[in-house]
């Protein structure tokens, strides 16, 4: 695939829903006057890109001139901390007002105008949470600014406070009070701080490009060779909003001082694009896109996600501002980015290891503060995160084949049939060849996970488990998609489980103690890629009151390769990994 800008155009208005109907689809925990109006915002980010300067070509949108009317009937949503999400779709006025304030004003009518730009002001009476929200307020502020409308100063300084007390040094940002470092990194802190500089570089000074560039080294590694981006933490839904940190790089010209080339950027964007161009997720009768992943798929929807809420996507499509000259629609795309094929992200809580089918992380810090952030467990709190495999999302609470139990050990009360796996992890030691994780379930089990990578392909796992009553562990390894017991057959032996099909492999290889095992199928639209049906397989055992330790070889690859020889043996102080592996694992004596 080779992008024009004509190309990516075409692609962005096909997306855009052909009538309101869509947005009676599902619901969400706004209101149904909210959710009618983010989807006017959300298409914004690709509209103005585009045709921003064509203020004809821009009334004949249906979301434009729906905006149109909105401002001129006084139908405006009323802005308070009780409908503080129309604060989030504010921030592309913010960007309009400072990058196309001319052709966007003669939208409206001078009383029009004078009204939006009033209501606008009101979002400085909004309390907001900690977080990327603040720059919804600093966008507005310096868009009113900008265009001598009154706005407050008062409001900017303390937007920045805000967003410098999130910043974790070397290009990293928490959001807000928690361990998420997730894609908000990404196309919230970062993108919306690169806007700010290519919008108001009279308005403003800050230090949000070079933080940019510092974390475009580590943002590179988050996607494969194909160009997938690793699929982990909330909102996947907006899909190749993962992109839109490129794109911002590339409006600001930020990306002329990376490591990276406009040819690989362009690549990678191509890439992924591409990639998602091929899936299945657009509904077919009013075009919009859906909630979901690689397909429709609500059981991975957030309660904030409403039909419109997928088009953060569009964000994507700040590139289109870039003149047709520009040398990002010039250049010829590059096979790969120039990257180390393992690297160590402290600030994630990453091990990150490329080959040419997948990238993997595995995870050691990450996890969700918010217990009613639906299916967290998944999102945040998995071992493994693979651009290959994706991961699973548990359908029920009752039975280990309803429950995800890809990429973790699951622990329950042996006959209950209900499981726990990792949820908070309150402790972690990152060093370069591996990870470590102190967590709980219930308060009578406590569990230290070593994560050791060998490549994107395998990895060790080490689990040293101390509880006060028996319980039944099951672990798993990746999903298979497309694998059905009744025409896939598994290879089990005394210690590993294997499953393959035309998607690849899977193994679990038990190095310790011995465990059974057993291949758990798991139902369609479970697999955040893939709508049929898949397998994990898996190593179960029941152990008793005391100390523990489990160990296992994850394998997941696309294509077959040979299987590096691995071995375990424990000291007193350390765990010893042996074979093509040689490592020493130095005992964490966590506070239980």
């Amino acid at each position: 695939m080779m992008i024009s800008k004509k190309d990516l155009q075409m692609w962005m208005e096909r997306m855009l829903p052909n009538d309101h109907s869509y947005l009676a689809q599902s619901g969400s925990s706004y209101t149904k006057e909210i959710r009618s109006f983010e989807a006017i915002m959300r298409s914004f980010w690709g509209i103005f890109p585009a045709y921003g300067d064509q203020p004809q070509k821009l009334k004949t949108f249906d979301t434009v001139q729906d905006f149109i009317d909105c401002v001129e009937e006084g139908n405006l949503p009323k802005l308070s901390t009780e409908n503080r999400q129309i604060a989030v779709e504010l921030g592309v006025l913010g960007f309009i007002l400072g990058r196309y304030p001319s052709s966007f004003f003669q939208l409206f009518s001078n009383k029009g105008k004078k009204e939006l730009l009033a209501w606008l002001y009101q979002i400085n009476e909004i309390d907001l949470p900690k977080g990327n929200w603040f720059f919804f307020l600093l966008l507005v502020n310096l868009g009113l600014k900008k265009n001598n409308s009154p706005y407050s100063q008062e409001k900017i300084e303390e937007a920045l406070a805000i967003i410098e007390e999130c910043y974790l040094g070397e290009g990293w940002y928490s959001d807000g009070v928690n361990r998420q470092r997730d894609y908000y990194v990404a196309f919230a802190f970062h993108f919306y701080g690169l806007l700010i500089d290519y919008c108001f570089p009279e308005e403003i000074k800050t230090r949000y490009k070079k933080r940019a560039i510092i974390f475009a080294e580590s943002f590179k590694h988050w996607f494969d060779a194909e160009g997938r981006s690793i699929p982990f933490g909330r909102s996947l839904t907006y899909r190749f909003a993962h992109c839109s940190f490129w794109s911002a790089l590339l409006l600001t010209e930020a990306y002329r001082e990376t490591s990276l080339s406009v040819s690989e950027i362009k690549g990678l964007m191509e890439k992924n694009i591409s990639d998602w161009q091929k899936r299945p997720i657009v509904l077919p009768k009013e075009q919009n896109l859906s909630i979901g992943y690689g397909y429709n798929q609500q059981l991975l929807s957030e309660d904030y996600n409403a039909p419109g809420s997928p088009m953060w996507a569009f964000k994507t499509f700040v590139v289109l501002a870039l003149p047709e000259e520009h040398e990002f629609w010039q250049a010829i795309s590059a096979m790969n980015i120039q990257r180390r094929d393992k690297t160590v992200q402290a600030h994630a809580g990453f091990h990150i290891n490329h080959d040419l089918h997948q990238t993997t992380a595995l995870s050691s810090l990450q996890c969700s503060n918010n217990p009613l952030l639906y299916h967290h467990f998944e999102k945040y709190s998995k071992f493994a995160y693979s651009s290959y495999f994706g991961f699973n999302v548990t359908r029920d609470i009752q039975g280990i084949e309803q429950f995800a139990i890809d990429s973790t050990l699951a622990v329950s009360i042996p006959g209950h049939q209900q499981y726990m796996t990792r949820g908070k992890i309150e402790k972690t030691k990152m060093y370069d060849s591996y990870g470590v994780s102190f967590w709980h379930v219930w308060q009578e089990v406590s569990i230290t996970t070593y994560l050791v990578p060998i490549d994107a392909a395998n990895h060790i796992r080490i689990h040293e488990i101390h509880t006060n009553q028996p319980l039944e562990v099951v672990e798993g390894g990746f999903p298979l998609a497309n694998w059905n017991r009744k025409y896939n057959q598994a290879i089990i032996q005394e210690n590993s489980c294997a499953i393959e099909n035309e998607q690849g492999e899977s193994i679990i290889r038990n190095l310790g103690d011995v465990r059974t095992a057993r291949v758990i199928p798991q139902g369609p639209n479970t697999n955040i890629y893939s709508s049929e049906k898949n397998a994990v397989p898996t190593l179960t055992t029941v152990i008793e009151a005391g100390r523990t330790v489990l160990v296992a070889h994850i394998i997941g690859q696309k294509t077959k390769q040979l299987l590096p020889k691995v071995t375990f043996h424990e000291t007193n102080n350390a765990f010893q990994l042996r074979g093509n592996v040689d490592l020493t694992i130095k005992k964490e004596r966590f506070a239980k």
